[in-house]
């Protein structure tokens, strides 16, 4: 059956306003984009009236737990979360049982999610063998396995010559180091559990400065402008790091760089707790494990460059950095508690936080969630256009709901701004011309 999707405000991925346009779809594909008058019986209408309609957006950077950690998410339940988000496209990063490092996981994980995903999910390879730093992968049967980049996702490539030369390789093959930026001579031995500071010493906790994520930074960029190599910055959160990229910039230095929602509005403060009078004190629910995420929620001064940053495209991607856990993993000490934020269900909302203050422009928020990283893909979606597909995601930006994490589809229920209201709710995700998601099938 064919779809038509009227009345709504289309973002088609590429212009700098809204279209008041209508969206044919005939099977997987987008059949014509324009205004139209159909009567046919076979045509099933979406109203998306008071919507805005996106391309399906695109998150080149979770974690889906399977194989290995099945009970902190599986395919099934985290490709259905991320559709509850608006999420038609998805990258798999390497940490999972076994790593993501040869022809054999990859093809394993692609079964697996041939399977049991209802979105389409692109993998990600480890940098070195088993995420050790010492060896690197064979990146080339890696990319014919159908890699689209490689991270050792959560260690660094710390050693400069394996990073050098990863990087030799990443211009060859033609797929990005993405790296995990911290100089753990600084944040010694990964000690830090959040953001180094006034508040870190006052609860005694071992801080992550922000010059730990700027000096590994730094020293990719120089390495990037030595090779000629294929480079993309993970989840930027540090002031400092905006002004290296800027300087990579002006020296032509290529390189892509994404952010994360929670780096986009939540600041330390949540480490104090998820209501707003927990954050004005050290009381009971402070040392808030649900608020320890890597790299750590850093100022407001850090959040306003990464603000700025996005809007003078040093920062031209906005990634979730989904990483659920299970309840025993977050109900312990700071100290102990993995890192990580479940926050497929909660992006858009939160990052819609920065339009509705008038921060950033709604369509360059979209881009950075569409257009933006499927061209760093290389994969011909997140535009609304004939012959491309029907990934779409309709979503109301005025409607208000509150976050009630034993709600969420994903295992995950970590997350810092349990009771938050947001703004801004997914109506329907269109994959491939089918319906994955419908808020109305709650």
């Amino acid at each position: 059956m064919r779809q038509l999707i009227k009345n709504g405000k289309v973002f088609d991925g590429q212009s700098d306003s809204l279209k008041n346009v209508d969206i044919l779809i005939n099977g997987k594909y987008i059949e014509d984009v324009g205004k139209f008058d159909l009567s046919e019986k076979d045509i099933e209408i979406i109203d998306a009236n008071n919507c805005i309609v996106s391309p399906g957006f695109i998150d080149i950077h979770s974690h889906l737990r399977e194989p290995g950690y099945e009970y902190k998410e599986t395919i099934a339940t985290g490709t259905r979360a991320a559709a509850k988000g608006g999420f038609t496209s998805i990258c798999a990063m390497p940490t999972t049982i076994p790593v993501l490092d040869s022809q054999d996981s990859l093809e394993y994980l692609k079964e697996l999610c041939n399977d049991k995903s209802i979105i389409k999910v692109l993998p990600i390879s480890a940098v070195t063998i088993g995420r050790e730093g010492k060896e690197i992968v064979e990146m080339q049967s890696l990319v014919d396995a159908g890699a689209i980049g490689f991270s050792d996702d959560g260690d660094p490539v710390s050693d400069d010559y394996i990073m050098k030369m990863s990087l030799e390789y990443s211009k060859m093959v033609g797929r990005p180091i993405m790296n995990h930026c911290d100089d753990r001579g600084i944040n010694y031995k990964a000690k830090g559990v959040m953001n180094e500071g006034f508040l870190a010493q006052r609860l005694g906790c071992d801080g992550i400065p922000n010059a730990a994520e700027a000096s590994m930074l730094s020293r990719d960029m120089l390495l990037t402008e030595l090779t000629g190599g294929n480079y993309h910055a993970c989840h930027i959160s540090a002031s400092q790091s905006l002004d290296i990229l800027k300087n990579a910039r002006e020296r032509g230095v290529p390189f892509t760089a994404e952010v994360t929602p929670h780096h986009l509005t939540l600041t330390e403060e949540y480490i104090l707790g998820s209501s707003e009078n927990d954050r004005n004190q050290i009381g009971k629910n402070a040392y808030n494990t649900n608020a320890k995420v890597f790299p750590p929620l850093r100022t407001k001064s850090d959040i306003r460059s990464m603000i700025n940053g996005i809007k003078d495209d040093l920062i031209t991607i906005i990634a979730t950095d989904h990483a659920p856990h299970g309840f025993e993993d977050k109900m312990t000490t700071i100290s102990q508690a993995d890192f990580g934020i479940s926050n497929f269900e909660t992006a858009l909302g939160s990052v819609l936080e920065i339009v509705h203050s008038n921060e950033i422009e709604l369509v360059k928020l979209l881009k950075c969630m569409t257009s933006n990283p499927a061209s760093f893909l290389k994969e011909k979606i997140g535009r609304i256009e004939k012959k491309y597909p029907a990934d779409i995601t309709i979503f109301d930006s005025n409607e208000k709901w509150t976050v009630e994490s034993d709600k969420f589809i994903s295992k995950g229920k970590n997350t810092p701004i349990e009771g938050k209201e947001l703004t801004g709710k997914v109506i329907t995700t269109i994959v491939d011309g089918e319906i994955v998601y419908s808020c109305f099938g709650e």
